[in-house]
């Protein structure tokens, strides 16, 4: 009878532990920090990578291109342009609609003189 005991507690406090860190993970708001180097949207219908953020999310971001680029933040969740800017440097910040967000230098027809990107939001580590 106490070893069946012992073992509903081990079992409780385990099972306990793992949801607590599985809705911190998913809840609680975490600055986050991001950079990117060579960044550049050649076809965001195509393949689409960067950052996963939760709606509501502010996202704040600076970037910079070794020569005049047009620079593009697009979001892949709502195929929708969220800032666009022009020149060799600049900076902006957006609030998300939720999903995976891409940054980068125009590219549409092949090789672009790309861009660097670094940025912050507050968010959880794990987005569902």
């Amino acid at each position: 009878m106490l070893r069946k005991r012992r073992w509903f507690l081990v079992t409780g406090l385990a099972a306990g532990t793992a949801i607590a860190v599985f809705l911190f993970l998913v809840l609680v708001p975490v600055p986050q920090h991001f950079t990117m180097h060579g960044a550049a949207i050649y076809d965001p219908n195509w393949s689409c990578t960067g950052i996963d953020t939760t709606k509501g999310t502010t996202v704040s971001f600076s970037w910079s291109a070794p020569s005049p680029i047009v620079f593009f933040v697009v979001s892949c969740t709502a195929n929708d342009v969220a800032f666009e800017g022009n020149g060799t440097s600049g900076s902006g910040s957006f609030v998300s609609v939720g999903g995976v967000y891409q940054f980068g230098a125009s590219c549409p027809e092949g090789p672009c003189v790309a861009a660097d990107v670094s940025g912050s939001f507050t968010g959880p580590l794990l987005s569902l």
